[in-house]
């Protein structure tokens, strides 16, 4: 057994060992030990759970593709021209090197210009690309690279940008996907030029944030950012407006050519100016959420392939929204839909739902949202709006959906 390296006692190695066994009719060789341990080690251990999150991320992986979304995956327009984020090459430990502008990046603009989905959608593109990157530090190398070393900058970083509600409803979400999904992923989290209010700011993520997580993570001023960054980057390797020695061609010390730092993005961009969805056919519906409540919309799906497409417009603060699926009984023409207003629970075997996309505050109170799933197997998917954490709020949801057939 490979673990790379890693000093195991007795009840790990043989949690390893069950754990590579129940998942032996879904292991690829990609899933190494050192992987599997990531797993583990971010559910204390626990095998049950530990399978179950498992399994839950590989049907996420295919009901939104992601194993081709590296070559499918189109940017729109607002992330070409605003993305504030870069590859810079390897650390000196071998881990890919990913600078992120935090602080000159425009988060609460991108809030507004792109869904929820496809903003998550954008930053697993850009995940995977980096999970690609450390299989060809694998093999440069010589030794197993599983691991990111990114750069936050928080120069010109705004309390008021980010306090947003909505931002940090997002920004918690998009924190939590990456622990549950990519677990123990981030090999070093460099915080540089941070401003003297950046732990008031912190401590909005703090308590979702895993100890193995702020262990690596490691903070510096202004005038400290150098001598931190140069501890785990070659000076040929980081530029020289961060304290390295690297330019461009054009002997630009913010190596603009390679480097984007995004910018306030136009309200142009802004899709708030579209109005409440419009009862354009019987299959667009207004529902009333009450507080303390649920609401689950079966989608029958007859053919393995298909496409789901939603349109979401939702009245009163954002929504937490799951996808479930329930696999058809002995008779398909007659599915089990339950109740509307049920509290199904994947965790509970006699609700007989599977879990299969991350549960995500949908922000379609900003503007409408439009995306769509992939129905990988025949069944009822299940759209779940949960209102149960507002206490005295409820939701109008303006919604629409529609299967199409598998794609050619």
């Amino acid at each position: 057994m490979n673990t790379s390296g890693t000093d195991l006692n007795e009840m790990e190695l043989k949690m390893l060992k069950e754990f590579r066994k129940a998942l032996s009719d879904v292991l690829t060789p990609k899933h190494t030990d050192a992987i599997l341990l990531k797993w583990l080690r971010a559910r204390n251990f626990n095998l049950k759970k530990c399978e179950l999150l498992f399994r839950q991320n590989l049907w996420g992986r295919a009901v939104y593709k992601i194993d081709t979304l590296r070559s499918n995956f189109i940017k729109q327009e607002v992330a070409e021209k605003y993305e504030f984020t870069s590859y810079l090459g390897a650390a000196k430990d071998g881990t890919p090197l990913r600078y992120i502008a935090l602080g000159r990046g425009d988060f609460y603009g991108f809030l507004m210009s792109m869904s929820t989905f496809d903003i998550l959608l954008y930053c697993t593109y850009l995940i995977e690309h980096d999970v690609q990157r450390t299989i060809e530090q694998t093999e440069k190398v010589g030794r197993e690279i599983n691991e990111i070393t990114y750069i936050f900058d928080l120069e010109y970083f705004s309390v008021h940008q980010y306090a947003h509600a909505s931002v940090i409803e997002l920004g918690l979400d998009m924190v939590k996907n990456v622990q549950d999904y990519y677990p123990e992923i981030w090999k070093n989290i460099l915080a540089v030029n941070v401003p003297f209010f950046f732990y008031q700011a912190f401590n909005i993520l703090r308590p979702i944030l895993s100890n193995t997580l702020l262990q690596n993570i490691r903070v510096a001023s202004k005038e400290a950012t150098p001598e931190l960054l140069l501890e785990y980057v070659d000076p040929e390797v980081l530029p020289a407006f961060l304290g390295g020695q690297r330019v461009d061609s054009k002997d630009d010390p913010m190596c603009s050519e390679f480097i984007k730092f995004g910018g306030i993005i136009p309200e142009e961009y802004y899709l708030c100016k579209q109005t409440h969805l419009q009862k354009k056919n019987f299959e667009t519906e207004t529902v009333w959420i009450a507080a303390r409540s649920y609401y689950n919309h079966p989608i029958v799906v007859q053919e393995t392939d298909s496409i789901i497409r939603v349109d979401v417009r939702i009245e009163g603060g954002s929504l937490a929204t799951t996808l479930l699926y329930r696999p058809f009984g002995k008779d398909s023409a007659e599915p089990d839909l339950r109740m509307k207003d049920e509290r199904l629970d994947p965790h509970n075997e006699k609700h007989n739902v599977l879990l299969i996309s991350p549960c995500v505050k949908l922000q379609a109170h900003l503007a409408p949202v439009s995306y769509h799933n992939y129905a990988p197997w025949p069944g009822i998917y299940i759209l779940k709006f949960d209102n149960s954490s507002s206490w005295l709020t409820s939701r109008r949801i303006d919604y629409s959906f529609r299967v199409e057939p598998p794609s050619s």
